[in-house]
């Protein structure tokens, strides 16, 4: 799938998309993300996960909130 990531450019413009920060086990280091609409308590499914990991690393260059809960 080629896509380009500024079709989703809403997710850093506008306020109410953030990066969910849990760990799915204690033994990981690295936190993980999901990406979820603090607003309506939905999250972002995409079915490319290459997508979905190049749209949570643009987000976090971009400042996106970092939240631990909904």
């Amino acid at each position: 799938m080629n896509t380009n990531l500024e079709e989703f450019s809403y997710l850093w413009e506008d306020s109410d998309w953030a990066l969910l920060k849990f760990n799915a086990s204690p033994s990981e280091k690295e936190p993980r993300y999901a990406i979820v609409n603090t607003r309506t308590k939905h999250g972002l499914l995409v079915s490319d996960d290459t997508l979905y990991q190049d749209l949570k690393e643009t987000m976090r260059k971009k400042g996106v909130r970092i939240v631990s809960g909904l």
